[in-house]
């Protein structure tokens, strides 16, 4: 009896095969990837709805926002000092609770705000306890490095990656809570949250908060230090480019606030920042999604802003109480 002879592949064949698999995976990798981007999107769009959510129960509770942040020293008032250009120093080592703190019970987040002594200063070890923990609230999925936790080093503040809108002139400025030219729904200098009442341009018409990258790992980088002042806003302009606009992902300008990496060598353009402002600080609004950032508006609603937006239009968007017409966005 004739046996039929045993046949494999021949090298030809399974070089094909292999090209087709090769093919196909590369077709398929950037779909997966997209997948994974919109997944990661999604997770931080939610983050910044509670964000909004927390805020707006924040309000109905004190009728108004929480301040951006708390300034622990000058009693009575407890004003933060302005130099000669009526600007606060970043730096203070008097500056409170921030915020993100201030809202820690509106994400289910009592028990730390239980822990927290809000008579006490920031760097306390009473309250550096708890804003040396990473937040998951804060923390976008999309960002570089969040699998090391972003914690800085300088005093041990935890990062994150979401920060509020200080107006449009330098965050640590007086002239972003006294002028409707500039006044966001967020000051330092001012002390100050926003009333619903305050804001007459219309809540939907205004950035409450938004994305910023933190640079990962231990640095002394402030931006996205959750319960440090100088890292919990985001501005329109910063001491370098004092003309110009901090538009979203801008990469004519880095980012300038009160503790910097100097870092301005950095391959990726948004985790530059460089110089250390003290008092002319400026963050813009940066992110690992493509093409823009994301937001919570003060109305609640989460809105992914490109980062073409016209200039004027975007400018309008942090401002409070300009009577300056939106348009199309």
């Amino acid at each position: 009896m004739v046996r039929n002879a045993r046949r494999g592949f021949t090298l030809v064949e399974l070089l094909v095969v292999i090209a087709i698999i090769g093919i196909l995976v590369g077709l398929l990798l950037p779909a997966v990837q997209s997948a994974r981007e919109a997944a990661r999107r999604m997770q931080c769009s939610n983050n910044l709805k509670q964000i909004g959510l927390a805020l707006h129960n924040y309000h109905d509770t004190f009728k108004s926002f929480p301040s951006a942040a708390i300034y622990t020293g000058t009693a009575p008032k407890q004003s933060p000092p302005l130099d000669g250009s009526n600007r606060c120093n970043g730096r203070d080592a008097n500056w409170g609770a921030t915020w993100m703190v201030m809202i820690l019970p509106f994400i289910e987040q009592q028990a730390a705000y239980n822990q927290m002594d809000f008579t006490q200063r920031a760097r306390s070890a009473v309250n550096s306890a708890i804003t040396g923990q990473p937040m998951d609230a804060y923390i976008c999925p999309s960002h570089v490095g969040v699998a090391s936790r972003l914690t800085q080093d300088y005093d041990g503040f935890a990062k994150g990656n979401y920060a509020a809108n200080g107006g449009t002139h330098y965050t640590q400025d007086i002239a972003n809570f006294n002028s409707s030219t500039y006044k966001g729904p967020f000051s330092l200098a001012g002390q100050y949250g926003a009333k619903f009442r305050d804001m007459t341009d219309g809540t939907s018409h205004v950035i409450a908060a938004g994305d910023i990258v933190a640079t990962p790992g231990n640095t002394g980088d402030d931006r996205g230090a959750w319960g440090w002042p100088s890292g919990v806003l985001f501005g329109l302009r910063a001491q370098a480019f004092a003309n110009g606009l901090l538009t979203p992902n801008d990469s004519r300008q880095t980012d300038c606030t009160a503790y910097a990496s100097n870092d301005n060598t950095n391959v990726n353009f948004n985790q530059r920042n460089n110089p250390d402002c003290t008092t002319t600080q400026g963050m813009a609004l940066r992110s690992y999604h493509p093409g823009g950032v994301q937001t919570v508006f003060c109305d609640g609603s989460v809105t992914f802003i490109g980062e073409t937006i016209d200039e004027a239009i975007y400018e309008n968007l942090l401002r409070i109480q300009d009577g300056q017409p939106i348009g199309q966005y």
